[in-house]
């Protein structure tokens, strides 16, 4: 995976401290100050009024005008503290990992551009738009090559004791592949062969390297 090694043993490294009943601050202080020194993500939450109180979900942004790497955790409103428990912690770890290689990779695509002087740059990847807007972001190619990361690594993670190119190759059938599934929605009805090909090529790509 995508500097999984290095994240995933940092997130390790601080499951006895966010194993439990934790605060929202709290978790994201924990998360912040222990990748300070190895990869300096910036944690943050987000609450809102349509999430039940166990509901959680992972997004990020690249800002590519500051070079920093936010990781958003979004709970609900209704809640101020979440437990995390030793059989939903993989889940979580996994979550976390997955955003947190998204935004490395955008992080790499624009290391050698020139940054546009006028880009608005906080647009969270679970912001709300239009649906047009959703699509043109889809069809973005840096936005194609990240989600195949993401969607090579849910094939690794949903389906370990399946051969990830038979998953890929069925990958219409398949419930698990969340990533996948959010493409599905937000071209459903139109004709996307050609994102469709183009996300499935970058998948195929990534497969090695996810492990």
């Amino acid at each position: 995976m995508y500097l999984a090694p290095i994240i995933d043993s940092v997130l390790e490294s601080k499951k006895s401290s966010l194993l439990g009943q934790s605060t929202y601050f709290h978790i994201t202080s924990i998360l912040d100050r222990a990748f300070k020194k190895t990869e300096p993500f910036k944690f943050r939450f987000e609450t809102y009024h349509d999430y039940s109180k166990d509901d959680f979900s992972v997004s990020g942004l690249y800002d590519m005008t500051t070079d920093i790497r936010y990781i958003i955790l979004n709970f609900s409103k209704h809640k101020k503290t979440i437990t995390i428990k030793q059989d939903t912690w993989e889940i979580f770890k996994f979550h976390i990992s997955q955003t947190c290689q998204h935004e490395s990779i955008h992080r790499d695509q624009w290391q050698h551009r020139d940054t546009p002087t006028d880009l608005e740059t906080l647009d969270f990847r679970n912001t709300t738009g239009s649906i047009i807007d959703e699509k043109l972001y889809l069809a973005d190619i840096d936005e194609i090559d990240a989600y195949g990361h993401d969607i090579a690594m849910e094939i690794v993670y949903n389906y370990p004791k399946h051969n990830p190119y038979e998953i890929l190759k069925t990958i219409d059938n398949r419930k698990k592949v969340w990533s996948y599934i959010h493409y599905k929605k937000a071209f459903k009805g139109e004709k996307w062969e050609y994102v469709k090909n183009r996300l499935l090529k970058k998948t195929f790509l990534w497969l090695p390297y996810v492990k």
